[in-house]
């Protein structure tokens, strides 16, 4: 390999490099004090570069969001859509939905629970993204049990249940252990889809004597 193609290669290499670890210092900024506390300077310290060059890589707020958002949903807990779409009934195609999106939620709170959406245009519009695969989702899976027909009211009802800001109150609010949230959930959807909630398994082994 001439030397100018490796060296090319391999400042191409450090620069990728370079820019993960400055998405990846300002997604642990981000998790620890939020989007608007966190400065490029911070972000420069954190990642052991200098200021200049994290503006070099982002140079807007929006480029910055879109690496650090991309960091870190880059490892989330993926949500297991054909499982839950072959569950041989509803009910426990229900509970791998439910118990997929606490992964989800457990994965993404550090940074939902900023709750800098609301000010923040770039994570307004990826809330919405979310609540739209969400609710694309839920269309399928009740299709998939119920039929076609016009549900509406239920997916949109499903789609809140579902939502990271509910499961949030439930176990951090109302301080519920994470098995009674999940039961709550569950219950919630199967009552909304007309079937019989029933108990839902979420118990904790028994400790060992």
């Amino acid at each position: 390999m001439p030397k100018r193609r490796y060296n090319l290669e391999s400042r191409r290499r450090q620069q990728a490099e370079r820019r993960a670890g400055i998405a990846a210092a300002t997604a642990r900024l981000h998790a620890a004090k939020g989007v608007i506390a966190t400065s490029y300077a911070d972000i420069a310290s954190q990642a052991g570069v200098s200021v200049p060059t994290v503006y070099s890589h982002f140079p807007t707020q929006r480029e910055l969001l879109q690496g650090c958002t991309g960091h870190v949903a880059a490892v989330a807990p993926a949500i297991p859509v054909d499982r839950i779409l072959g569950a041989a009934e509803l009910s426990s195609a229900v509970e791998l939905l439910v118990t997929a999106m606490e992964q989800q939620h457990l994965h993404f709170e550090p940074w939902l629970a900023k709750r800098e959406d609301g000010v923040i245009p770039f994570l307004a519009e990826l809330s919405a993204g979310m609540r739209q695969e969400r609710t694309a989702l839920v269309a399928r899976l009740l299709e998939r049990y119920l039929g076609r027909a016009e549900r509406r009211e239920m997916i949109a009802g499903w789609e809140s249940v579902l939502s990271f800001d509910l499961w949030h109150r439930l176990v951090r609010g109302h301080r519920l252990p994470r098995a009674a949230a999940k039961r709550i959930l569950v219950q919630s959807l199967l009552a909304m889809a007309g079937a019989d909630p029933g108990p839902v398994s979420t118990t904790r082994p028994r400790r060992r004597a």
